[in-house]
């Protein structure tokens, strides 16, 4: 019906909804906050979520987040809540070995998914619990196993810091693997010139996959190491006693 039919027949023409119109905020929900949020992390990086282009994005107003969430931080952390509740931990068995090698590969299939992961497991010097509920586990593990106190957090330290660096790494090492890379490769002295071309004809021929496993028995073997060490810590010290 047109605007001229409507005011013959005695009736208000229904006005066109305007382009960009905010959607009223009792058509928002926490859940579609959360969802949206992931979806832009997903396609750039932790700076690229503010409340602002998230509003955009859901047709609201900026200060519509705030009947859900104090601030941003609890923002995401609600979006780390979602993202680490869709981490497949592995089945705990009789070796811890293949727990953490297994745990390992989750993660990378976590972080192949969201990308973002690993950025929001500290938000602001603050650990997220949904993280810490992914992580706890290896040091439950490595507790059952002998380590404690300053050598478990010792143990997790290292474990927890080098390793999700590591998984990080390898997934953005694409790029770097690539004879383009050595741009500036000039500036070195001809000996180191022929042996960083040599070294790159080779990069982009490695598989990521194999770099990982082989990190990851590393880090199996470090632990080991630590685990054999508190061993021999206690046998001494009961004996002294």
């Amino acid at each position: 019906m047109t605007a001229i039919e409507a005011r013959s027949e005695g009736r208000a023409p229904k006005q066109p909804r305007q382009q960009g119109e905010r959607r009223k905020r009792n058509h928002l929900s926490r859940e579609m906050i959360v969802t949206e949020a992931v979806a832009m992390l997903t396609e750039g990086t932790l700076d690229a979520l503010t409340l602002r282009g998230l509003a955009k994005r859901l047709e609201v107003g900026p200060m519509s987040f705030y009947t859900y969430f104090s601030s941003r931080d609890a923002l995401l952390n609600a979006v780390a809540d979602h993202v680490y509740a869709l981490f497949e931990p592995p089945e705990i068995g009789d070796s811890w070995q293949a727990y953490v090698r297994d745990w390992l590969w989750a993660t990378v299939r976590l972080f192949q998914r969201f990308p973002v992961a690993a950025h929001i497991i500290n938000i602001e010097g603050r650990i997220c619990s949904a993280w810490l509920k992914t992580w706890l586990p290896i040091a439950g593990q490595l507790q059952k196993n002998g380590l404690d106190g300053e050598a478990l957090a010792f143990a997790m330290d290292w474990f927890g810091t080098s390793a999700m660096a590591f998984i990080q790494a390898q997934m953005n090492v694409g790029g770097s693997r690539q004879p383009s890379a050595l741009t500036f490769v000039s500036e070195l002295d001809s000996d180191n010139q022929r042996l960083a071309v040599e070294l790159w004809s080779k990069f982009r021929t490695l598989e990521t996959p194999r770099v990982l496993e082989f990190g990851f028995e590393q880090y199996v073997l470090g632990l080991e190491t630590l685990l054999r060490e508190a061993s021999q810590t206690a046998s001494v010290t009961a004996t002294a006693s």
